[in-house]
């Protein structure tokens, strides 16, 4: 019985070990995005990197750029807008709102169409 209630508490502790091990869209490197640039990378990677982005910009933007990884690295909110690679363009728009020096991933390829500043209205991106 004892052997059970301790095989029993180390369950909650591996669990607790794989989510501490597991990125936060905090963790996320620039890796080679210059400061004061919004960034997305055509393919996966975490961490430093030397691919190149597939969008780099300091100003609002506008076009087509394959996405998997973005990173925000200036001073402002950003609202970006996406559509899923699978619906060619051809699907809902999405928005997200990518807070200053924070990044995070897509679980499906996407292109990114549009990145505009936030308007600060005094609430920041959740």
């Amino acid at each position: 019985m004892r052997l059970r209630a301790m095989a029993l508490a180390a369950i909650p502790a591996a669990f607790l070990g794989v989510m501490a091990s597991a990125p936060s869209a905090s963790a996320w490197s620039p890796g080679n995005c210059q400061e004061g640039t919004f960034c997305v990378w055509p393919d996966w990677w975490y961490g430093d990197t030397d691919m190149a982005p597939s969008l780099a910009t300091d100003a609002e933007w506008s076009g087509s750029a394959r996405g998997h990884i973005y990173y925000n690295n200036t001073s402002r909110d950003v609202t970006m807008t996406y559509v899923l690679v699978q619906d060619e363009g051809q699907g809902p728009a999405y928005t997200a709102c990518v807070s200053r020096h924070q990044g995070s991933y897509f679980t499906v390829p996407v292109s990114v169409t549009d990145v505009t500043w936030r308007e600060d209205d005094g609430t920041p991106c959740r």
